[in-house]
């Protein structure tokens, strides 16, 4: 059994689709494209590399707002086996939405 890294990086990008999660009732899943990443101190960052690229990102519905395609996404996210995800609970000023 492999063990989970525990990871976080700070990430910007532009919102390019979002639609229900499959999955998890009170989520979304964004396409975005990476327009800057940087490390969270402490943990491995394990999404600097996607800087450049789309990829889907999984939020808690409740913060999104009004997010849309062309809106600006900046979260602190890990990356799990299913993907990117934002803190679901972030402290202030670790999550914005400018649409």
């Amino acid at each position: 059994m492999s063990q989970a890294i525990d990871n976080l990086t700070s990430i910007t990008g532009r919102v390019l689709h979002r639609t229900r999660h499959p999955s998890l009732a009170d989520y979304d899943l964004l396409n975005i494209v990476i327009e800057h990443a940087e490390p969270v101190p402490g943990r491995a960052d394990l999404l600097s590399s996607q800087l450049g690229k789309e990829i889907g990102v999984t939020v808690r519905r409740e913060l999104l707002g009004e997010a849309q395609p062309g809106s600006n996404l900046r979260c602190r996210a890990k990356r799990t086996p299913d993907g990117a995800m934002c803190e679901p609970y972030p402290e202030l000023g670790n999550f914005t939405v400018i649409p």
